[in-house]
């Protein structure tokens, strides 16, 4: 029983089983139809940079909507992590592939256990994202994979706002990136390991004739592939890139 005075505990949206059941709808509808699409473009853009890569491990998965892209689509032997029950027991509901219960930060995996890691809307939620790297590039072969949601988009800009007027569930506990941001963390975290960083930003509005591009600022979504030392690297690098 909560004493008088005390807050409700707070509870991520990925915990509560009203708003899980309700996720995959969200692609259904003519925005996330446009999102799904030019997000799916990107990133099948990066991969392209991983022309020998056969397995991916997808963190923070969710309904495993792009687990099972990577692997019906894509051909990839891929396998999704989340940390919620919820969305896991939900996920089986699309796919009957590889979902496996676990934390970002303690993967179950040993090293170098796929060629790819990728986090697909997920690592903005991830508490500690040093660590969270450095356990995704000791189970990944080649490289990983980021999709983040841009801090530097009009769509975070209105996120932020409706949290301040608590009409927004879904990112009370996130944390969104700007492209110099990821940049160096990456560098800090992955340290020799890093070989470069190619990205890509996607979902501009609808007033740009834009749809992809290595410009930052504006996109909603900004795609990373980080390429590891050590993995296969059979493809020159496009402009926006680190080397």
């Amino acid at each position: 029983m909560m004493k008088r005075g005390q807050s409700e505990p707070f509870v991520p949206w990925y915990m509560q089983e009203e708003i899980v059941t309700r996720y995959e709808s969200w692609y259904q509808g003519p925005e996330g139809e446009r999102m799904d699409r030019l997000e799916k473009t990107l990133l099948r853009r990066l991969l392209a940079g991983f022309p020998t890569a056969h397995s991916l491990l997808e963190v923070g998965c969710g309904t495993a909507h792009f687990t099972r892209w990577f692997a019906t689509e894509l051909g990839l032997s891929a396998t999704g992590l989340d940390l919620s029950p919820l969305m896991i027991r939900e996920a089986r509901k699309y796919w009957q592939g590889p979902l496996v219960l676990g934390d970002a930060m303690d993967l179950p995996f040993t090293d170098k256990s796929f060629d790819l890691v990728a986090f697909i809307a997920s690592f903005e939620y991830i508490p500690d994202p040093r660590r969270a790297l450095r356990e995704a590039a000791r189970v990944a072969r080649q490289g990983l994979i980021l999709g983040l949601m841009n801090r530097w988009s009009l769509p975070t800009l209105r996120r932020r706002l409706q949290e301040l007027f608590g009409k927004n569930p879904f990112y009370k506990n996130a944390h969104f990136y700007s492209l110099g941001e990821i940049r160096r963390l990456l560098h800090d975290a992955l340290g020799d390991r890093l070989m470069r960083i190619e990205w890509r930003a996607t979902l501009f509005p609808r007033f740009l004739p834009l749809e992809e591009a290595t410009i930052s600022v504006g996109g909603a979504f900004l795609g990373l592939a980080v390429h590891l030392k050590g993995g296969d690297h059979g493809r020159v690098p496009d402009p926006g890139q680190d080397r």
